[in-house]
């Protein structure tokens, strides 16, 4: 693609970015509601949603993948198709945080994917945290689209 066809081009995919994320907020919403659940169930000492744990970590592993993809792909698509600079504003700031969140739920997930019960509140309490903190990031990221 020649520096014009880019050119012609950005407005198009300066779209990219926010539809790649609303796609990931979508599935990490969709995980922490089936977390949720788990949680319930397991506080009121009641059986879990069938293969609710199966699915909360299906969905999870996807939805948390393309959010971190997508944090990288935002501030490349900020600097190479619209010459801003990246993480300059507070949709950046609050994208950045979000991706620390959803890295952090994702590793303490993790060791509790792997038997480490100690762990389950603090993975709760990231999970939540970077759902809450994409939404307040993809609405300061409204005023950015083109």
């Amino acid at each position: 693609m020649t520096g014009s066809e880019l050119a012609s081009a950005a407005p198009w995919l300066a779209y990219g970015h926010p539809a790649w994320m609303i796609a990931a907020l979508g599935l990490c919403s969709f995980a922490l509601r089936i977390g949720l659940s788990l949680r319930r169930a397991r506080r009121a000492r009641q059986p879990a949603p069938r293969r609710g744990r199966a699915l909360h970590l299906r969905v999870a592993k996807i939805g948390v993948t393309l959010a971190l993809t997508g944090a990288v792909l935002g501030p490349l698509s900020v600097a190479l198709l619209r010459d801003w600079t990246p993480m300059s504003s507070l949709h950046g700031l609050l994208g950045g945080i979000a991706a620390v969140l959803f890295a952090g739920a994702a590793l303490q997930g993790r060791r509790l994917e792997r038997g480490d019960g100690a762990v389950r509140n603090t993975h709760a309490l990231l999970g939540g945290a970077a759902v809450t903190i994409a939404l307040a990031a993809a609405i300061a990221g409204l005023v950015l689209l083109p």
